[in-house]
C-alpha cells in the first residue's frame, strides 16, 4: 500500500526553493501496517503540534512502541475530561485499527467540524494495542478482497493473541483476558496453547500492562469518563459486566449513551447500515480479565467494548472486511462514535470533583 504521508511541494522563487510539509492523508483503500500507523501519527504531530501529542506508553513483547495520540483543541487547559479509545487487542481484527485512525483524522484534520467534541474534553487514542500479533497476521499471502474463513488460529491471518512465548512451546497470551478484574473467570483458559490463554498472572502481557497503567492513571485523576475498546466482529456495543452475570450499577446510563450510536447509524441513508445490539458483556458470553471491566472497576463511569459488524447483506466477512468496504464501515462507525461522545459530554460536562 502506498500512503502519501509526507508530501513535499517545492515552490521556486528566483533561485530559492522552499519546501512545505503537508499533513498526512488518511486513506481507506487498504489496511495500514504497524509502520504506516506510526508514520501517520508522527505526521499529524508534526503538522498539528499545538493540538496533538504522541506518547509511548510501553512496548510490545517484540519491542514495538505502543503509541497513544492525545488530541486537544489547543487552548492549553490541563483539567479536561478524557475519552480514551483503543483498538487492536486481537491480532486478526484488522478493521479496528483503521476505525480508530478514522476517529483520529476527524478530530485532528477535520477539527472545525468536530471542535464541539474537544471544548471540555481531550481524546486519547491507542490505535494498535497488539502490534506483534497484527504484524504476524500480515506476514502471509497478500489480502485483497477475498473472504477469509477462520477455522483455526493456526491460519496466520486468524491469529488472535500476542506473540509472547509460553511454557509448552506455545505462543501468545490473549491480552483481553489479562486484566485484573475477573481474571481467570468465564470463557478464558489457563492452557498456554489455547487462543483465550489468560496469561500467567494479571498484566503478565506487556501490552495489557501498558494499557492498564494508562486506564488507571486516567481513572485516578478523575478525568477518565468514557473508555471504549474497538473489537470485531459481532455487531454489539457491550457494557459491564463481562466477567459475571450482573449489570453495571449505571446500566441505564450505559444503554442511553450506546443507543445514541445505534440511532445515529440507523439514520444513515447512503448505505446499508449495521444493526447493533446494546447488551451487557456477559450476555454474549461471560469473560473475565477484559479491559472494559477493568476500566469500569477502577473508576471510568462509562466503559464499552464495541464489536464492529461482521457482515454486509449476504456477505459475511467476520474479522477481515474486503478492502472495498473499509470506507463505508469506518464512516458509519464514526457517526455512531460522535453521537456517543455528544451524549457523554451532556452527561459529564465538567471534570468530576
Amino acid at each position: 500500500m502506498y500512503l502519501p504521508f509526507f508530501l513535499i511541494t517545492l515552490f521556486l522563487s528566483g533561485s530559492l526553493g522552499i519546501s512545505i510539509l503537508r499533513r498526512p492523508e488518511y486513506q481507506t483503500d487498504d489496511y495500514y501496517t504497524y509502520e504506516e500507523i506510526q508514520e501517520f501519527l508522527k505526521g499529524l504531530e508534526k503538522s498539528y503540534s499545538k493540538r496533538v501529542r504522541l506518547t509511548d506508553i510501553g512496548r510490545s513483547y517484540e519491542n514495538r512502541k505502543l503509541t497513544t495520540i492525545t488530541i486537544t483543541n489547543g487552548d492549553g487547559r490541563k483539567d479536561k475530561n478524557v475519552i480514551f479509545i483503543d483498538a487492536g487487542f486481537h491480532a486478526r481484527e484488522w478493521l479496528t485499527h483503521t476505525t480508530a485512525l478514522k476517529a483520529i483524522n476527524e478530530l485532528v484534520v477535520n477539527f472545525e467540524e468536530n471542535k464541539d467534541l474537544l471544548k471540555n474534553y481531550d481524546w486519547i487514542v491507542l490505535p494498535l494495542v497488539n502490534p506483534d500479533g497484527y504484524t504476524f497476521t500480515r506476514s502471509g499471502e497478500k489480502f485483497t478482497n477475498e473472504t477469509i474463513v477462520c477455522n483455526s488460529e493456526r491460519d496466520v491471518k486468524c491469529w488472535r493473541k500476542n506473540r509472547q512465548p509460553n511454557d509448552g512451546n506455545c505462543i501468545g497470551t490473549d491480552p483481553n483476558r489479562n486484566f485484573a478484574k475477573g481474571w481467570g473467570e468465564g470463557v478464558t483458559s489457563n492452557d498456554p496453547c489455547n487462543f483465550t490463554f489468560m496469561g500467567t498472572s494479571p498484566f503478565s502481557a506487556p501490552e495489557s500492562k501498558a494499557v492498564g497503567k494508562e486506564i488507571l492513571s486516567l481513572a485516578n485523576s478523575r478525568r477518565g469518563i468514557m473508555y471504549l475498546s474497538f473489537h470485531s466482529a459481532i455487531g454489539n456495543i457491550m457494557y459491564p459486566w463481562s466477567y459475571d452475570s450482573i449489570d453495571a450499577e449505571n446500566a441505564e446510563e450505559h444503554i442511553e449513551v450506546a443507543q445514541s450510536a445505534v440511532d445515529a447509524i440507523a439514520k444513515v441513508n447512503s448505505m446499508v447500515s449495521s444493526n447493533y445490539s446494546v447488551i451487557p458483556g456477559y450476555k454474549l458470553y461471560p469473560a473475565g480479565g477484559t479491559s472494559s471491566d477493568f476500566a469500569y472497576d477502577v473508576g471510568f463511569p462509562l466503559s464499552y467494548t464495541v464489536e464492529l459488524p461482521d457482515s454486509r447483506g449476504d456477505l459475511v466477512f467476520k474479522f477481515h472486511p474486503p478492502t472495498d468496504l473499509i470506507k463505508e464501515l469506518v464512516e458509519e462507525t464514526w457517526i455512531g462514535l460522535r453521537a456517543m461522545a455528544k451524549k457523554v459530554i451532556q452527561l459529564y460536562p465538567v471534570k468530576r470533583s
